[in-house]
Formats: structure tokens, sequence, C-alpha cells
């Protein structure tokens, strides 16, 4: 089976008149949780799910408890765990007490042999766009304009639909609408839709 990708913009600093480049980055098909990884490691051995599943949550209790107490974790086959920090920034350690520093993430190094394991994989571009279409404010009002001439109210999945986007920017785009006053949020909290403030998208 192959990986698929897509290629993505980078950010251009505002200002700039710089065309865009691009770079490849994986379309996730989904995500594999610990059930289904206990599932498979069950169809490939003679563990029972129960038994995968008991001890991936005592594997994650042990390297929880060991990062916080300072240790980096090395899983045979993945890679190395290590905590990492934060602080305000300071020019001398006595400036600053303990209890001013704070956790900030997890790094993990991967091992040679999963690097060498990975760099063999094949990708293919992916047919299905799984993420939001690039529009303009002015391009989406437009768009709006079209869709209010025929209906009183739209839904979070009719934007998405009409504009390209993902959840997630539909979401944050609809927000910022109506933070600018252009749209009025009505319906229920769960199921809301959105209708045009007067003297937006009507013509």
């Amino acid at each position: 089976m192959s990986a698929e990708y897509d290629f993505y913009k980078n950010p251009i600093p505002k200002g700039s008149n710089r065309k865009p480049r691009l770079h490849a980055r994986i379309v996730p098909r989904g995500t594999v949780d610990s059930d289904m990884l206990a599932e498979e490691i069950h169809d490939a051995s003679s563990l029972t799910p129960g038994d995968v599943e008991a001890t991936i949550t005592m594997l994650s209790k042990m390297i929880i408890r060991n990062l916080k107490e300072g240790n980096r974790i090395h899983i045979k086959g993945l890679g190395y765990l290590e905590m990492t920090l934060q602080c305000p920034a300071i020019k001398d350690p006595k400036e600053i007490r303990a209890e001013s520093i704070q956790f900030k993430s997890v790094a993990f190094r991967p091992e040679i042999g999963l690097k060498k394991e990975l760099s063999t994989t094949r990708f293919v571009r992916a047919v299905y766009k799984k993420h939001s279409k690039n529009r303009s404010a002015a391009e989406i009002d437009e768009l709006l304009t079209r869709y209010y001439s025929t209906h009183e109210s739209i839904a979070r999945q009719e934007f998405q639909q009409l504009c390209g986007f993902t959840k997630g920017t539909a979401n944050r785009r609809l927000a910022e609408l109506v933070k600018e006053g252009k749209l009025k949020k009505e319906g229920l909290h769960k199921f809301p839709v959105y209708a045009p403030v007067p003297g937006n998208y009507r013509k």
C-alpha cells in the first residue's frame, strides 16, 4: 500500500509579492487508535485484544511516570522520547526560580532503523483533497451573495461545501464573518445556521 500526499502553500510574509512556494505533506487516511492497533496485533499473534490493550495502557503509564522523573525513554524499533521545557528569557540563572520552569512538549527522535524502513514508502498524489481551498474574503462574499439570493440561511456543512473548506476552516471563517457583522448566528446551539445581517449579501 502507498501513502497519499498533496501540495500545500508555504506561508508568505505580509507585504511580500513573492509567489508562494509549495511543499509536499502527507494526507492522512485516518487515525489508527490503540483499539485498532490491539486488533491488528491480535490478528498477527496469539495475544488477545484485551491482553494487548492492557499492555498498551500499562506502557503509556510507565512512559509518563519515567518522563516525569526526568528519564529519556527508548522504545526499541521506534526511537527516543524526552520531555522539553520552557521558561522566561533570562540572562542569569539566578533570575528565575524552579516554579517558573514549565513543561513544554515531548520530543521524539526516531531510530535510524525506523527512518530506513520509512524511506522505502511509496507515495502517490491524493485524488480527493482533504485541505481547504485558498479563498479570499472577496471570493467568499461573492459565493454567499449568490447563495443568499435563493436561501434564507446557511448551515456550516453547506458553507463548507460551498467554499471547498474543511470543517475547521469553515467554522473559523463563519466565526470571522459573525464578528465582522456580516452574518448572525441563529437556530439551536448544536445545530446553528447563519443568516445575513441586513445590508450584507442581499441585493
